[in-house]
């Protein structure tokens, strides 16, 4: 049977936590047919042999960065899939996070693209406390102005995410993303549903560094993102791509 889903996994030498969270992918309850496929961008660490035993398909993408391993597992989703499911590879999602992902576009003819909230694996007082700022940041996007889709739990419709041109290799490419999206119809966020994320990210950065990322995110929905990247190089600005140890 055809997907009607297609989740999307970029990974490069994650084997730490692929393995939680292709089997939280692949044990999902839901009766919709859906697909996995593993966007690899040159990892050397064992993660490959871990995609294998999860993934319908594992492919290879040869321009690094983040942006560029979701569009090419996008490009190489079944054709017939009807909406395409971006997940890290740290990120847990819960059991009904297809089933549910599917049915609000059933319900929602207008809806176009969303994510949801999240909660971060460790829980000390200070992760707990950047886990909150982060989740009120978005959902005040939501309320306000439009909302924001961190690249880490999106949900798109095929369609949508063709047309606006995908995820991008610049500097907050989720941000990018959401703002050229966001011109073709609704885009929310919903908090009540939470996906479950390593906490790595904040460890590396700090509380500061969280919240000069979340601005960063502001000013990248104002200005076009590729320049933002260019001045963010010519002032000598921490380069975000390094900063958080994920845009490569």
């Amino acid at each position: 049977m055809a997907p009607e889903l297609s989740v999307i996994v970029p990974v490069l030498n994650e084997a730490r936590y692929l393995e939680a969270t292709l089997g939280s992918i692949t044990n999902q309850n839901t009766n919709v047919p859906y697909e996995v496929i593993v966007s690899d961008n040159g990892s050397t660490d064992g993660s490959l042999d871990i995609a294998k035993k999860f993934a319908d398909r594992v492919v290879q993408c040869e321009e690094r960065g983040i942006g560029p391993a979701r569009h090419f597992g996008a490009v190489n989703a079944d054709e017939n899939s009807k909406f395409l499911v971006f997940i890290d590879a740290d990120t847990i999602v819960p059991g009904y996070y297809l089933a549910y992902s599917y049915e609000m576009f059933k319900i929602k003819p207008d809806l176009i693209a969303f994510s949801t909230g999240f909660r971060f694996s460790e829980r000390s007082e200070q992760i707990r406390l950047a886990e909150s700022v982060a989740n009120k940041y978005f959902v005040m996007r939501d309320k306000l102005r439009s909302a924001t889709l961190p690249g880490f739990n999106t949900v798109v419709r095929r369609e949508a995410y063709f047309t606006c041109g995908g995820y991008q290799n610049v500097l907050l490419e989720d941000v990018d993303f959401s703002r050229r999206v966001d011109r073709l119809g609704t885009v929310r966020f919903f908090p009540h549903v939470k996906v479950m994320n390593s906490s790595r990210r904040l460890e590396a950065m700090g509380l500061l560094g969280t919240l000069y990322y979340y601005a960063q995110m502001d000013l990248g929905w104002e200005l076009n993102s590729t320049w933002v990247d260019k001045l963010t190089k010519k002032l000598g600005i921490a380069d975000l791509r390094e900063y958080i140890g994920i845009r490569r």
